[in-house]
């Protein structure tokens, strides 16, 4: 048995015993002992960043009884979150560490998540003597599982009609859970929800609405003001364990603090408040200093929970040994810290977070991306796992970003690679959707039913959608919209957790603005600039060089002279060519009043009744 020096798992940092036991990775290997041993497996889902798996490993997986019940009677397979998303969609038990014992063929008996020893030990006496005494029960109840899970991908979606009520059902669901006192969404422990406070500002420029702007502003100023952002050093953590944002669980994640940068760009642009853009500045040294791989520009995945570390000021964090980084690239959040960072640079006027964002890129594509096999999942140096949706998806969203901001049309030819696998390997024969593994995607267990995430295929939808407007394809916004209209109608029972949704279908329903920029880089600046900045929705900007980019001139049906000038498009609609900034501004302010984006029926909002509205 490995020493945990030496091991390939991640175990707690403190003092355990978990690696005495004989952990197998995730593979044809362990399915194959369990099956010519007849013993089934203990799948232990775990993640570098988990509390509770730190706890799992010191005390559990640290009994003297449970080791020895476990090397014996099962064979135990520890699968990182993280590295494989694939897994935990089909096995988590509700949470971290799950888990699960799985019959030799990969299905589920029964499951949890964290089990104290004691509990633990007996529980592993009755499932390895269930096992051995009730193989027809097992088999039957294993037929039922496999026939239900078969139905429910058949039934589920079906493409439903798309109307503005998708908007209006989120936007209730969001008023409904919204803290008017704290802020966030909910009455106990609080999680940032980015994609909702995302579309609160979203609609909030659709409409006009300020009390909609209101439940934004009042969730990220509280965060930003309590003990869910790390005071000292920057950077958000995972959540708050109660309702006013004061006591956080201290793991810090990329995903979270990407997407977090995200809504206090959106709401500094929105309010100019200078302390919104010092938040969204704080997140950026957190990751510059904390998370970041100085060599290849890549994003680490999270930095490590410790609560006595994090209560410790400036001068006594200096002399302790930091919390644990796990320095796995995690390909779809190195995508998202990419494309924050790209939104970074011209709204806070820094170029060199623009350069910072391309670094990822680059390295994103010339080391963790194959020809032919898209985005892999990069550790230890190497490339790994491959065939995820998600790595394909935000990767292709940051490319788009990169084109839009950087203007380099190699941003935009990549991105349509990663379309066409998506297209080739990933969409449904049936035209509805994306699955989350390609075909040909290993089949151990539940992987061989691939399924259909909502928030990846939103990705998918909001990529193409851009793809129509950058390239005048049509058919890739008749892709978005058949892959939104297969899950109209779950908006209803997802509420909130579908804002990210929501904001995409609007956008496919309604016009968003399209600048079309012709000269030079250096000769459209003021132009470029000016058309990011714009106080609209969404929009996409195209840098257009006559001397480079003549065929795509041509099939967008764009003149190469006059030049340096903007085009401004909604829908099918565009303009005539205007020359200053001004012109810019005047010219999308009256195309988007008669492009139909004037303020709809207006949302009752909990903010309208907060006892503490005064700001």
């Amino acid at each position: 048995m490995a020493s945990p020096e030496h091991s390939p798992f991640h175990f707690s940092p403190r003092p355990n015993r978990a690696h005495e036991i004989d952990w197998r990775t995730w593979g044809p290997e362990a399915f194959q002992k369990a099956q010519q041993e007849d013993k089934p497996i203990l799948l232990g889902i775990s993640a570098v960043w988990c509390h509770w798996c730190h706890v799992m490993d010191e005390t559990s997986y640290s009994d003297e009884g449970v080791i020895r019940l476990i090397n014996e009677r099962f064979v135990p397979v520890r699968v990182d979150n993280d590295q494989r998303p694939d897994v935990n969609a089909r096995y988590n038990m509700g949470g971290w560490p799950t888990t699960a014992f799985l019959t030799p063929d990969g299905e589920a008996i029964t499951g949890m998540t964290y089990v104290p020893p004691d509990q633990f030990r007996e529980t592993l006496e009755q499932i390895s003597t269930y096992y051995r005494e009730n193989r027809e029960e097992i088999g039957k109840k294993v037929a039922e599982q496999l026939e239900r899970r078969t139905r429910a991908m058949a039934e589920m979606g079906g493409r439903g009609e798309l109307s503005d009520q998708v908007l209006q059902d989120v936007l209730s669901a969001i008023n409904d859970v919204y803290d008017p006192v704290h802020g966030g969404f909910g009455s106990g422990q609080k999680f940032p929800h980015t994609e909702s406070v995302d579309l609160l500002l979203y609609a909030h420029l659709r409409r006009d609405d300020p009390d909609l702007l209101h439940m934004a502003r009042k969730t990220l100023e509280q965060m930003a003001a309590g003990g869910v952002f790390d005071q000292v050093w920057g950077g958000f953590f995972r959540y708050a364990t109660n309702r006013d944002w004061s006591v956080p669980h201290f793991e810090k994640m990329l995903e979270d603090n990407a997407l977090l940068l995200r809504n206090y760009l959106r709401l500094f642009r929105t309010t100019g408040d200078a302390a919104h853009g010092e938040t969204a500045r704080r997140v950026i040294d957190y990751l510059d200093g904390w998370l970041s791989d100085s060599e290849t520009g890549a994003f680490y995945g999270s930095q490590d929970a410790d609560e006595e570390f994090y209560a410790l000021d400036a001068d006594a964090r200096a002399g302790r040994e930091q919390p644990y980084i796990d320095p796995t690239v995690y390909t779809s959040w190195n995508a998202l810290a990419a494309s924050a960072y790209l939104e970074a640079s011209w709204t806070l006027d820094r170029p060199e977070l623009r350069d910072r964002a391309l670094r990822t890129l680059d390295f994103l594509w010339e080391r963790v991306q194959g020809p032919g096999k898209g985005m892999y999942r990069y550790h230890d140096g190497e490339p790994h796992v491959t065939g995820l949706l998600g790595d394909q998806a935000y990767t292709a969203l940051a490319l788009i970003d990169a084109y839009q901001v950087a203007g380099e049309p190699v941003y935009l030819e990549r991105a349509l690679e990663l379309a066409t696998l998506l297209e080739e390997r990933f969409a449904d024969a049936e035209g509805d959707a994306f699955f989350d593994v390609w075909e040909g995607h290993e089949s151990l267990g539940r992987l061989g039913l691939r399924q259909k995430p909502l928030a990846e295929n939103t990705a998918c939808a909001q990529l193409f959608l851009r793809l129509e407007q950058y390239t005048r394809e049509r058919r890739y916004g008749e892709l978005a919209g058949r892959t939104l209209a297969y899950f109209a109608g779950q908006q209803e029972s997802m509420g909130h957790f579908a804002s990210g949704y929501a904001r995409v279908v609007d956008a496919h329903l309604h016009p968003q603005a399209e600048i079309k920029l012709v000269g030079t880089l250096e000769g459209v600046a003021d132009l470029h600039r000016a058309a990011l900045r714009l106080p609209v929705p969404d929009r996409t900007v195209q840098l257009l060089d006559p001397a480079r980019d003549g065929d795509r001139l041509a099939a967008l049906a764009l003149p190469s002279e006059p030049a340096p000038v903007a085009y401004v498009c909604y829908g099918t609609v565009c303009s005539a060519p205007v020359r200053t900034v001004e012109e810019l501004e005047a010219t999308v302010a009256q195309m988007r009043e008669q492009a139909g984006a004037a303020r709809p029926a207006e949302l009752t909002s909990a903010a309208e009744v907060d006892p503490e509205t005064a700001d």
